[in-house]
């Protein structure tokens, strides 16, 4: 139970960060002359922007507390790489699409979810890639250390 709170918090924490530094950099690129933590679409569903804010902080956590809690599947030893992986890809974009259409990132359409999904399939297949590269250079390290012992 310690692990899961603590997975949960450095997913509130995390996901608060990339949200707020993805959100500025987003409103810099849109050459807004104020802060929109989301689509201004979505900040006009509000009285203001600090409800707003306030609520894209909310939907920021529990995106980094996804994403963080489901990293604890690989840490089943006694699943295969390929279920552990298709569980925690289904979990992730499961858990992200609702969030991502709540934040207004996207409208609530067939050709926009089509398009989320084929851009969540290929950063996911980038990020596995990189994280399989980096654990097979790992392992190929140590067996080095246990060869030369």
């Amino acid at each position: 139970m310690k692990k899961v709170i603590n997975q949960i918090m450095i997913g509130i924490v995390v996901g608060t960060f990339v949200g707020m530094i993805l959100s500025l950099i987003f409103s810099a690129l849109n050459g807004a002359t104020q802060y929109y933590p989301s689509s201004p679409a979505f900040v006009s569903h509000f009285n203001g922007s600090l409800t707003a804010t306030a609520v894209s902080v909310v939907i920021w956590s529990l995106i980094g507390t996804i994403f963080s809690l489901s990293s604890m599947i690989f840490s089943n030893t006694d699943w295969s790489i390929a279920k552990m992986t298709i569980i925690h890809l289904l979990i992730t974009y499961f858990g992200f699409l609702p969030l991502a259409i709540l934040s207004g990132w996207f409208p609530l359409s067939s050709p926009q979810i089509v398009s989320f999904t084929i851009i969540f399939l290929v950063v996911y297949f980038i990020i596995y890639t990189t994280m399989r590269r980096i654990a097979k250079r790992e392992v190929e390290a140590i067996n080095d250390q246990l060869r030369k012992q």
